[in-house]
C-alpha cells in the first residue's frame, strides 16, 4: 500500500533531531520523495543533511524554495558521486573517497546515515522488486539499519542481477511519477573523433573495457567498432554502447571473469530491451572492487578529465575554482588497469577548452583536486597525439604532454616546466 510522499517523509523523519538522508545513485534517485524530505524538514524546523549521487548534475529537487535553505545552512548538501550544478556548487560538501571506498564505508558503518530512500521497480513478484537501471550503493544502505522509503515505479525492466529486493525492507512506500525521458547525446565533434580515433589505435583486441562517461569515451566507442572480442566491464553502461554490442565487436569471449557477460553497475539510456540477456548489473563492491577488477586480463580504463599538469595529475572535478562533479570510480578504474597485466589507463581530453583555455597545465590550480595520480596513468591522449607514460622519467613525461598540447600554448608550458 503506497501513501503520500508528504505523510512518507513525516514518518520516515519522525523522532530525528537532525536526520542524515542518503538517496539512490540516479537514474534511482526518488526524486518525488527528496522534495518531500525537504519540505517536510522546513516544515518541522529540522536540519537536513541530504549525501547526493546524480550523474544528470541536475538536482531538480532543489528548487527556489529550497535555495533559502541551503544558504542558511538548514539544508547541507553532500556529494558522494555524479555532478554538481554550477549554483550549488559553493554550497555543497563532498565526500573524498572514490565509489568504490564510499561503498566500503556504508557497509563497514563508518558512514552514519538514518535513512535511505530508492526509486525501485515492481517485479511479477508481488513481494519484491528491482533496483531498476542502477544498483549502485543500493545493496550497501539496505544492509545496515536505516530507515528506508522507497519510490515504486510500476514499469521497470528486470535487468539480470538488479532484483531479488524484499518490498518489506522498505518501512514507507509511495508511488514513483514516471521519468522524464533523457534528451538525446549530441553527436561527437571533429576533435573528439579524432581523440576517439587515437585512443582506439592503442586498444587491442580481446581487451575488457571501462568506459567513463561523456563525449569523448562516447567517442571512443563509435572508433572500436573495428576490433573483436572486447569484454565490458565498468561503472556505467552509456546507451551509446548499445551500437557496438550489436556490431558484433563485444563479446566477451576472453574477459578473466564473468566470460560472456556485460557488467557494470548501472545503465544510462539506451533502449531497455536493446542491451540483451548478456548485461549482468552487480553492486559497486563488486564492479569496484580492486581484488575481482585484477581477474580481469587486459584491463583497459579510458577516462576523462577537465585539465592535466606536467607532473601527470588529473583533475576530474573542479572548473574554475568549483567544484562541479565527484570522481566516482575513475580512481578505482585507473589504478586497476594500470596494475592489470596487458592492460592500461588511459586519460583522454582536448588540449583546450571550448573557450580556449589549456587543459593541459604547469600545476594545478590550488584548491583543484587531483583525482588521479600521475603515477596511475599510462597514457594521456589528445588531438594532438599520444603521451606515453610507460617507463618514462618525470621530465620526459611532461615533456611527452607538452606536445601534445595545442601548438600556441607549448612555449608557455616549456617555460613553466623549466
Amino acid at each position: 500500500m503506497t501513501i503520500s510522499p508528504g505523510d512518507a517523509a513525516r514518518e520516515l523523519m519522525s523522532g530525528l533531531a537532525e536526520p542524515v538522508v542518503l538517496a539512490a545513485m540516479s537514474p534511482q534517485l526518488p526524486e518525488s520523495l527528496v522534495t518531500a524530505l525537504i519540505r517536510e524538514a522546513r516544515t518541522s524546523r529540522r536540519r537536513l543533511t541530504l549525501l547526493i549521487a546524480d550523474l544528470s548534475g541536475a538536482w531538480a529537487f532543489i528548487d527556489d524554495d529550497a535555495m533559502p535553505d541551503v544558504t542558511a545552512g538548514t539544508l547541507r548538501l553532500v556529494t558522494v558521486g555524479g555532478g554538481v550544478p554550477r549554483r550549488l556548487a559553493r554550497h555543497a560538501d563532498f565526500i573524498p573517497n572514490s565509489l568504490w571506498d564510499f561503498d566500503r564505508l556504508i557497509r563497514s558503518g563508518d558512514l552514519g546515515f538514518d535513512i535511505f530512500v530508492e526509486r525501485v521497480g515492481l517485479t511479477t513478484d508481488p513481494d519484491h522488486v528491482t533496483h531498476g537501471d542502477m544498483i549502485g550503493f543500493s545493496d550497501a544502505a539496505l544492509a545496515t539499519r536505516a530507515r528506508v522509503g522507497f519510490e515504486v515505479a510500476r514499469h521497470a525492466f528486470p535487468y539480470p542481477g538488479a532484483g531479488g529486493v524484499p518490498l518489506r525492507r522498505a518501512a514507507q512506500v509511495i508511488a514513483a511519477a514516471p521519468l522524464v525521458a533523457p534528451r538525446p547525446s549530441a553527436q561527437p565533434d571533429a576533435v573528439q573523433r579524432l581523440i576517439a580515433d587515437h585512443v582506439a589505435a592503442l586498444v587491442p583486441d580481446g581487451a575488457t573495457l571501462q568506459l567513463g562517461l561523456g563525449m569523448i569515451p562516447n567517442a571512443v566507442i563509435h572508433a572500436l567498432s573495428g576490433k573483436s572480442h572486447l569484454g565490458i566491464h565498468s561503472g556505467i553502461l552509456p546507451g551509446e554502447l548499445q551500437a557496438l554490442l550489436a556490431s558484433g565487436a563485444v563479446t566477451g569471449s576472453r574477459k578473466g571473469r564473468d566470460r560472456g557477460r556485460h557488467v557494470a553497475t548501472g545503465i544510462l539510456g539506451g533502449d531497455p530491451r536493446g542491451w540483451g540477456a548478456d548485461v549482468l548489473l552487480r553492486p559497486v563492491t563488486e564492479t569496484h572492487d580492486p581484488l575481482r577488477l585484477r581477474e580481469l586480463d587486459s584491463l583497459w580504463a579510458i577516462n576523462s578529465a577537465f585539465e592535466i599538469d606536467l607532473a601527470g595529475q588529473v583533475n576530474a572535478e573542479h572548473v574554475n575554482g568549483s567544484r562541479v562533479a565527484n570522481g566516482g570510480g575513475q580512481t578505482d578504474f585507473m589504478r586497476a588497469a594500470h596494475a592489470n597485466s596487458g592492460g592500461a589507463a588511459v586519460l583522454a581530453l582536448p588540449a583546450r577548452s571550448r573557450s580556449g583555455v589549456s587543459r593541459i597545465v604547469g600545476y594545478l590550480p590550488a584548491g583543484h583536486t587531483v583525482t588521479t595520480s600521475g603515477s596511475d596513468v599510462d597514457f594521456v591522449v589528445t588531438e594532438h597525439g599520444t603521451a606515453d607514460f610507460r617507463g618514462r622519467s618525470a621530465d620526459e613525461r611532461a615533456r611527452a604532454l607538452i606536445g601534445i598540447a595545442h601548438p600556441d600554448d607549448r612555449p608557455g608550458l616549456r617555460a613553466q616546466w623549466r
